[in-house]
């Protein structure tokens, strides 16, 4: 958990710096349009453990409301043929089915707020940057307004990287999964279903 939590203090600097050049922090106020669309997004299992810490600390019925809005994500899914492999297969072809209906927003999204904020996922970390997404520059259409080419991108592809790296010890927990991550919604259902 050492070598993840050195990772997120250097994403914290890399994104302090890039803010700092830029001139301000790149989300506007109020906005959760990321967090959207990201229900069935998979994580690392070194981010589901860090995750983890946050989600059991909230009060029961908060993790009650994030359970159930899981659950809700799964049920409409699963009722179009997919399963926890086929959304890890499929990507962002399964997050179609979801895309712009309440169950496509990431579980912990109550309200317009994260609720597990400082235990949030790499890419909640850095979106909203330009970040470098395999031969692609990515950033969020409402931040860095067609000027994400002057700053030099936050190196997404080593961060994900180093996650699937630091995820292999922790495989043993999970099903066996050569690729070491994991949908959010179905994280949430195994982590929070049993208490």
């Amino acid at each position: 958990m050492d070598s993840y939590l050195k990772l997120i203090a250097n994403i914290s600097d890399e994104t302090r710096a890039l803010a700092d050049q830029a001139g301000s922090l790149p989300c506007p106020t109020g906005c959760f349009d990321c967090c959207r669309n990201t229900a069935t997004m998979s994580i690392s299992l070194a981010e589901a453990k860090h995750l983890s810490i946050g989600l059991k600390m909230l009060p029961h019925q908060i993790q009650k409301n994030v359970q159930e809005k899981a659950e809700r994500t799964i049920n409409k899914i699963e009722q179009e043929g997919y399963s926890e492999e086929k959304v890890v297969m499929d990507g962002v072809e399964s997050a179609e089915i979801i895309k712009g209906h309440v169950e496509g927003e990431c579980p912990m999204l109550l309200s317009g707020v994260c609720v597990v904020y400082d235990y949030r996922p790499i890419i909640c970390r850095v979106w909203g940057y330009p970040i470098q997404n395999n031969l692609e520059v990515a950033c969020c259409k409402k931040t860095f307004l067609d000027s994400e080419r002057k700053y030099k991108p936050l190196p997404y592809n080593q961060y994900w990287n180093d996650c699937k790296e630091l995820s292999i010890p922790l495989n043993s927990k999970q099903k066996k999964d050569a690729t070491h991550h994991i949908p959010i919604c179905y994280f949430v259902q195994y982590l929070l279903k049993s208490d």
